[in-house]
């Protein structure tokens, strides 16, 4: 590992426990997620965050997946369906003066499978009053460790093996459409490499289990391509198994999605997230999020 030397001995502390928060290199629900892809189709999916704090830390990153939609599932008809991507998690962080290192980094190369399930199949068509349906979408990623053995920049502390699951659902009744998953868990493991943060006790850290709550987005759809709402989620970082302090946060903002590129297989969704809640060892952020699908 690198030596380091914080232009500010608070620094240090600070950065470990800013960036031992582990999240799931995707964990935020959009309007209209949860129901399955085009079957048979490839898709290039990009979930890009910008992430500001009051004292002007900046995260900017997006996992970025390549995946394939099944033509069917294992009723070996339309009702499910099978998704699979690889994607990794490239983005820029500030460093606040870390020496010899790069702000910018790839982290949480990862694999994912998810399962999506009609459970409420439609008996009319789409846009009418009476028009319902419902999926669930239970979904496993796992991650691999990333080579960052620095202790600043993206992708710092992700020099590990993580696992997370969870379970979204879609519900649509008429022009009103709601994405939800009541919870979800990932789980990091400890980190391939030392990290000595002052104490000269260097320690191979460990994320741990971090759990999302009531992960909602709901909204209607006030033109034929524009869907208009609210999201919502609420996160427990570091909760058990971990070397880092826990964290929480509550974040609650305005939703969009709009389909009116569909016809080029273009599909765009955003979250706004201001934090209504936050541990008094979190610092104050405003985050936008983002849902960029490209079928092909």
């Amino acid at each position: 590992m690198k030596p380091y030397t914080p232009s500010r001995p608070w620094v240090l502390p600070a950065l470990a426990l800013v960036l031992g928060l582990s999240a799931s290199a995707n964990a935020e629900q959009f309007i209209g997620f949860g129901q399955p892809g085009i079957p048979g189709k490839w898709a290039l999916e990009s979930f890009p965050v910008f992430n500001r704090t009051a004292d002007g830390n900046v995260r900017v990153g997006g996992n970025t997946v390549l995946a394939y939609f099944s033509e069917t599932g294992f009723t070996d008809t339309t009702r499910d369906q099978l998704q699979f991507w690889v994607g990794a998690v490239p983005g820029y962080a500030s460093t606040n003066g870390a020496r010899d290192t790069s702000p910018w980094g790839i982290a949480s190369p990862n694999l994912g499978f998810a399962y999506y399930y009609n459970v409420v199949e439609p008996t009319s068509e789409p846009g009418s009053a009476d028009y319902t349906t419902f999926w669930t979408n239970p979904t496993l990623m796992v991650e691999f460790p990333n080579g960052n053995d620095d202790i600043a920049g993206y992708g710092a502390f992700a020099n590990r093996y993580a696992v997370s699951f969870s379970f979204a659902n879609y519900v649509r009744v008429g022009n009103f459409a709601a994405t939800f998953t009541p919870a979800g868990i990932h789980y990091a493991a400890r980190n391939r490499n030392t990290t000595d943060l002052g104490t000269d006790n260097p320690k191979r850290l460990r994320g741990g289990v971090s759990l999302w709550l009531a992960n909602v987005a709901a909204g209607y759809l006030v033109t034929d391509d524009l869907w208009l709402g609210v999201h919502h989620v609420y996160h427990i970082n570091n909760k058990a198994a971990s070397d880092f302090a826990e964290s929480r946060v509550g974040k609650i903002g305005p939703s969009m999605t709009y389909t009116g590129f569909a016809q080029q297989g273009v599909y765009l969704s955003a979250n706004m997230n201001f934090e209504y809640y936050r541990s008094a060892n979190l610092t104050r952020a405003n985050e936008l999020t983002m849902a960029l699908v490209k079928f092909f």
